[in-house]
């Protein structure tokens, strides 16, 4: 679908991993960097009032789930991820 792949391009652009999905959500990985990794980007997106669903229980400590949502909602999410890992 066209909606997820413009999101998973966005993502990519900022350097990050995206696994291809077929389902309404985005798994987005990060990098092991102390600094730059899924636990330290879900903390700074909670704290901008974005939530995604850490994956740890799932076996992928290192990736965010990212549920495709609004419009502005998505480009909320990518642009606070530039800021982070900027």
């Amino acid at each position: 679908c066209e909606v997820y792949l413009d999101r998973a391009e966005a993502l990519e652009a900022l350097g990050l991993k995206v696994t291809p999905s077929v389902g309404n959500f985005l798994l987005v990985h990060f990098p092991q960097d102390a600094k730059r990794n899924a636990a330290a980007a879900d903390a700074d997106l909670a704290g901008q009032g974005f939530v995604l669903r850490r994956m740890d229980a799932y076996g992928i400590p290192g990736a965010l789930r990212l549920t495709v949502g609004s419009e502005e909602a998505n480009r909320g999410v990518v642009a606070a991820l530039k800021a982070f890992l900027a």
